[in-house]
């Protein structure tokens, strides 16, 4: 099977946390929404697969995510890079912008989870 991404895996939530989501003037990286409640459904060092109920206009692509995965909370801008319709929402593919320290943040925070899984 072929994958697109680089890194080797991506964890999925079991139970997905609630997270806000806000669009971003690509030019100034000003906000130019309200937060969007989404669902994170699972993560990887570069990037984020979302559910919401609501259709992010399609004019703007670029996103700003606030989030805690284990006790950490994260802010992270994010292309916005697919969309899918799905059931009574909207499935939301992001990139996130590169950022080392983030990208190390997200990796501990996700190995934090998996140990916290298997005890």
């Amino acid at each position: 099977m072929f994958y697109k991404r680089l890194e080797s895996f991506r964890y999925t939530f079991g139970a997905p946390p609630e997270i806000y989501l806000q669009l971003l003037d690509s030019n100034n990286k000003d906000a130019l929404s309200q937060k969007v409640y989404c669902l994170l459904l699972d993560i990887s060092p570069k990037g984020a697969k979302l559910f919401t109920e609501e259709e992010l206009a399609a004019r703007q692509k670029t996103a700003r995510m606030k989030f805690i995965l284990n006790h950490e909370t994260i802010t992270v801008d994010a292309t916005i890079v697919w969309k899918q319709k799905y059931e009574e929402g909207w499935l939301y593919g992001a990139d996130f912008e590169r950022n080392t320290v983030k990208e190390m943040l997200i990796l501990n925070e996700i190995r934090e989870l998996k140990e916290i899984e298997m005890n």
